[in-house]
């Protein structure tokens, strides 16, 4: 798996490779957000099947990441953990301690999901 920064980058390569969204991040310094991108190269032959549908669960994981819907994540990332031939483990992982946090927070009516990084 590669990260790929940029909604550019990522629909040119989406041509010819899974792309999956992760974080979008607000830099110190930057403007607007930066998204960043998963390029899964290599999928399992046995996952051919039902790739389409564990792509649609992962961006509707983004999509109810951004909505605050915890519970869902969470059942949704106990559905991906070993796809993608486990390359986005370590995403699903981080994105659960992170969850586990934010549901302890008391979250601004704004909030995007928008992780800060100086």
């Amino acid at each position: 798996m590669h990260i790929i920064f940029g909604e550019e980058i990522g629909q040119a390569a989406a041509e010819k490779h899974i792309i999956l969204e992760l974080d979008t991040f607000e830099v110190k310094g930057k403007e607007s957000p930066m998204t960043a991108y998963a390029l899964v190269e290599h999928v399992p032959l046995q996952d051919m099947p039902t790739l389409n549908h564990f792509h649609d669960l992962h961006t509707n994981l983004m999509v109810e990441y951004r909505k605050r819907n915890w519970k869902y994540c969470e059942d949704a990332m106990e559905h991906l953990r070993g796809k993608w031939n486990g390359d986005l483990d370590t995403f699903y992982t981080e994105l659960t301690t992170r969850i586990q946090r934010l549901k302890t927070e008391s979250l601004p009516d704004h909030w995007s999901g928008t992780v800060l990084k100086s």
